[in-house]
């Protein structure tokens, strides 16, 4: 899962997703936000602005995270939202079934 970055705040998650969220990648992802909610965490806050493509695996590990976080009292929230990453959401009438926060610029690391 390279490029990918877990921030840990308080009881919050915040997921810094790199790529295209597809195949492989989606399902690493899958199983380490799983981890963090088998640890106690079920508050999540996923970055979405360096992702370039979703497809249908990508939507659903969210769509799983989300049904996981709900069952523990928890949510998950989106944020950077654009392109055919924001189309895809559109499209699969997802964007009314997550959380979508204005997205808030961040620096990348040096």
């Amino acid at each position: 899962m390279k490029n990918q970055e877990f921030i840990i705040d308080n009881c919050q998650v915040t997921a810094i997703l790199t790529g295209n969220l597809q195949g492989e990648l989606a399902a690493g992802i899958r199983e380490t936000m799983l981890t963090y909610i088998a640890d106690g965490y079920c508050n999540f806050n996923v970055n979405l602005t360096k992702v370039n493509t979703i497809n249908s695996t990508g939507l659903g590990m969210l769509v799983n995270i989300q049904k996981r976080a709900l069952q523990q009292g928890g949510n998950i929230s989106l944020e950077g939202l654009q392109g055919t990453v924001k189309a895809a959401f559109d499209r699969t009438r997802l964007s009314k079934a997550f959380t979508i926060l204005e997205c808030k610029p961040f620096a990348d690391k040096p």
